[in-house]
C-alpha cells in the first residue's frame, strides 16, 4: 500500500476510536478523555501532514507519567474505571506506534473492545444504540482500512452488522448467564445523587423533590393497590436530638409479625442504594438476594449497586402486630428536652382524646385545621425547631409534619417513630408498570398502640395536602410546581405522553435485556423445549437450533449475490438486451465498438445505452480502485435497460 494509501485509510479508524470513547467521558477523569481525543488529532496531522512518528524514547515516559496522573485521579488501575482508563490510555498512545497496515489493523481491533467499554457504566437503551452507531463505525473503518472507498463502503459495513445481528441474538440467548452482569465488577463508591440520606431534619428530603431521577420501577401481578396505599418503605428512623431524626438500632430486637390485610405480589427493579431495597407497606417474603430485617425492612444479602430485579410480596393496611417490650415501649418514648409549647400541646389533645387512637385522630386535625401548609421553602428553624414549626411558622414539607407528629406522640406517652422512603407514583399506561422516581420520598410515622400491640401507620401530611396521596408528587402539588421554579413546572401534556412511551421503552428494555438473568433463562428453555434446566445438552441444543436459523439469512443473501463481479454481469447483461434487439454483439467487442453496432437502437435507447457504456468505461478502466457502490448501483441500470 502506497503512502498517500495508507493516509487515505486511516482516518476512518481514527475518527470511529473517537466516537466509540466519547460515553465514556461521564464516567472518567476529563483531562484522560481530552488526552485521548488530542492524541488521535494529532495522528491525524501527523497522517494528513506525512511527519515523522514520536520515537519511543519520547512516548514511554509520557505514557509512565500519564499513568501516574491516572492513579493520583483514581487511587487504582484495576476494577472498572481503573481498567477502563487504561485501555483508552493504551490506545492513545497506541495510535502513535502504528507504521504500517498490521498496526492500524491492530489498534482497530482495540477499538472493537473500547465499543462495550460504556456498557459497563450504564446499560440503557441510548447506550445500547450508541455501541450500534460505533460498531457501525468500527466496521466501515475496517472495510476502508482492507481498500474500499469510504463512501461506498457503508452499506457493506450494515449488511454486514444485519447479517451477524441473528447470531449475536442467538449467542444472546442460549449461552448460559452469569451468576452476576459481566459489569458487576468493582467500581469507585459513588455518593448516591438522588439517594435518600441517613438521618432526617427539615428540609432533608424537600431536596429531593425537584429531582425527577428514576428510583425504581414496580410490575404487579394482578390488580395494583390504590395510589394512596402505595407506601413504600426504606428506613425507620427511632431516635430524635431536637434537631434530625436517626436510626440507632431500636428495631433490631423487634420479632417479625405477619402483617393482616390484603396480600399483593409485585417484581421492582431498581439499582439498591447501600444495599436498601423499598419495600411495600409491610413485606411478607424476601426475594432471592435479599432479606427481612426487624421492622419491615428489605436489605440485600451483598451490597451492590448494579440493576437488578426482586420479586416480592406485601400486605397493605397500614397497620401489623407487633409485642413490643417495656424497654422497647420506653425506648420509643424517650425525647430530649426543649420544645415546651409543644409537650403541652401534646398533654391537652392527650387529655382530649382519652386513647392513643383517637390522640392520632386529635393531631391530624390540630394539623387539618390550624393554618398550615405545604411548601418547598418554609422559614428557617432554630433551636426550639417543632414549637416554632406548630406555632410559629406553620410550613413545611413531609418532614416537617412527620417530625412534628412523632414528637406530638412521644410527648403523650405514645410510643412513636418515623418511617422514610416513597409515596405513590406514576402510573405509565404504555407499559402498565408503575415509576417511583426521586420526586416521590416521603416521611410519615408509625405509633404503637398498646391495646390490640400493633403499629399504626399515620400520615400527618395527608391532613395538610391529601391530594399527595391520590397523584404524583408533581402533579398533585400545586406547591411543588410553584416553589421549584422551571424545574417545577408540569410538563404539557403530549410532552408527558412522549415521557410515558420513552418510560415503558427503557422499562421494557430494562426487563428483557439487561434482567435477562439466570432464572429467565431457565424459563425461555422451558418454552422453547430445550430443556428444564440450563446445563451443558441445553445449551448445545440451543445453540445448534440457534445456528441453523441464523444460517439462514446468510444463505438468501448469497444466493442473491450475482456469480459475477458487478461490472462483468452488467456487460453480459447488455449484451443480452442486444441480442434481444436483433442486434448482434459478440463478446470480443469493447465498448466503443458495441456503441457503434447499437446506432440503430431507438433514440431514447441508444441515449440509455450510451450512459452505461460510458459509465462502464469510467468504472472499469479509468478508476485506480474500486468503487463498490457506484458499481452495484450501475448493475442496477444496467438490469432495467436489458
Amino acid at each position: 500500500m502506497t503512502p498517500d494509501a495508507e493516509r487515505g485509510r486511516s482516518w476512518p479508524v481514527l475518527l470511529a476510536l473517537g466516537w466509540t470513547a466519547l460515553p465514556l467521558a461521564w464516567y472518567l477523569p476529563w483531562w484522560l478523555l481530552a488526552l485521548f481525543v488530542a492524541a488521535l488529532a494529532g495522528r491525524a496531522r501527523l497522517e494528513h501532514g506525512g511527519g515523522r512518528l514520536p520515537s519511543r524514547w519520547l512516548l514511554l515516559p509520557t505514557l509512565l507519567a500519564a499513568i501516574a496522573m491516572l492513579w493520583l485521579s483514581l487511587q487504582t488501575l484495576v476494577g472498572r474505571e481503573g481498567g477502563v482508563a487504561l485501555l483508552v490510555l493504551l490506545i492513545a498512545f497506541k495510535a502513535f506506534e502504528t507504521a504500517s497496515l498490521r498496526d492500524w489493523r491492530v489498534l482497530l481491533a482495540l477499538g472493537f473492545f473500547l465499543a462495550a467499554m460504556p456498557l459497563l457504566f450504564d446499560q440503557s437503551p441510548l447506550m445500547a444504540a450508541w455501541l450500534v452507531a460505533s460498531l457501525l463505525l468500527l466496521t466501515w473503518a475496517t472495510a476502508v482500512l482492507a481498500g474500499a472507498l469510504p463512501r461506498g463502503s457503508w452499506r457493506s459495513a450494515a449488511q454486514a452488522l444485519l447479517l451477524s445481528l441473528p447470531m449475536m441474538l442467538v449467542l444472546f440467548v442460549v449461552m448460559p448467564r452469569l451468576p452476576e452482569p459481566l459489569w458487576s465488577m468493582p467500581g469507585q463508591e459513588r455518593a448516591a445523587a438522588s439517594g435518600l440520606g441517613e438521618d432526617m431534619a427539615p428540609g432533608s428530603i424537600s431536596q429531593l423533590i425537584l429531582n425527577r431521577e428514576p428510583a425504581f420501577s414496580v410490575a404487579f401481578t394482578g390488580a395494583p393497590p390504590a395510589q394512596d396505599q402505595l407506601y413504600w418503605r426504606v428506613m425507620l428512623l427511632d431516635d430524635f436530638d431536637g434537631q434530625r431524626w436517626i436510626n440507632v438500632g431500636g428495631q433490631r430486637g423487634e420479632p417479625l409479625q405477619q402483617a393482616e390485610g390484603r396480600q399483593v405480589a409485585y417484581s421492582m427493579t431498581l439499582k439498591p442504594d447501600k444495599g436498601r431495597l423499598p419495600a411495600l407497606d409491610l413485606p411478607q417474603r424476601a426475594a432471592q438476594g435479599s432479606h427481612l430485617e426487624a421492622g419491615g425492612l428489605l436489605r440485600q444479602d451483598e451490597k451492590q449497586d448494579e440493576l437488578a430485579r426482586y420479586a416480592l410480596a406485601s400486605r397493605l393496611g397500614g397497620r401489623y402486630p407487633s409485642p413490643l417490650s417495656a424497654a422497647g415501649q420506653a425506648f420509643y418514648r424517650r425525647l430530649p428536652p426543649g420544645n415546651p409549647r409543644s409537650r403541652a400541646l401534646a398533654a391537652r389533645l392527650a387529655r382530649q382524646a382519652g386513647s392513643e387512637q383517637a390522640f392520632a385522630g386529635e393531631a391530624l386535625q390540630y394539623l387539618r385545621l390550624g393554618g398550615f401548609s405545604y411548601t418547598l421553602k418554609p422559614p428557617l428553624l432554630g433551636q426550639q425547631a417543632v414549637d416554632q414549626f406548630l406555632f410559629d411558622s406553620r410550613q413545611g414539607f413531609c418532614e416537617h409534619y412527620a417530625s412534628a407528629f412523632a414528637f406530638l406522640a412521644r410527648a403523650a406517652g405514645i410510643p412513636a417513630r418515623v418511617v422514610v422512603g416513597y409515596q405513590g407514583g406514576e402510573y405509565n399506561p404504555v407499559g402498565r408498570f408503575w415509576q417511583v422516581r426521586s420526586s416521590d420520598a416521603h416521611a410519615w410515622v408509625e405509633i404503637w398502640l398498646s391495646g390490640p400491640r400493633q403499629w399504626l401507620r399515620v400520615d400527618p401530611t395527608a391532613a395538610v395536602a391529601p391530594g399527595r396521596l391520590e397523584q404524583a408528587a408533581e402533579q398533585a402539588l400545586p406547591a411543588l410546581r410553584s416553589d421549584g421554579g422551571a424545574a417545577g413546572v408540569l410538563p404539557p401534556q403530549w410532552l408527558r405522553r412522549w415521557r410515558q412511551q420513552w418510560t415503558a421503552a427503557n422499562f421494557a428494555w430494562q426487563q428483557w435485556v439487561v434482567g435477562y438473568d439466570a432464572s429467565r433463562q431457565q424459563g425461555v428453555f422451558q418454552r422453547l423445549g430445550l430443556g428444564t434446566r440450563v446445563d451443558g445438552g441445553s445449551v448445545v441444543r440451543g445453540l445448534l437450533i440457534g445456528m441453523l436459523l441464523a444460517v439462514l439469512p446468510l444463505m438468501l443473501w448469497w444466493r442473491r449475490r450475482p456469480a459475477q463481479a458487478p461490472m462483468a454481469a452488467g456487460w453480459e447483461l447488455i449484451r443480452q438486451g442486444l441480442a434481444k434487439r436483433s442486434i448482434a454483439a459478440g463478446p470480443a467487442l469493447g465498448p466503443l465498438e458495441l456503441l457503434k453496432a447499437a446506432r440503430g437502437l431507438p433514440r431514447d435507447d441508444y441515449r440509455r445505452l450510451k450512459r452505461l457504456v460510458n459509465e462502464y468505461i469510467e468504472l472499469r478502466y479509468r478508476r485506480q480502485v474500486a468503487d463498490a457502490g457506484r458499481e452495484r448501483r450501475w448493475l442496477r441500470q444496467a438490469r432495467r435497460w436489458k
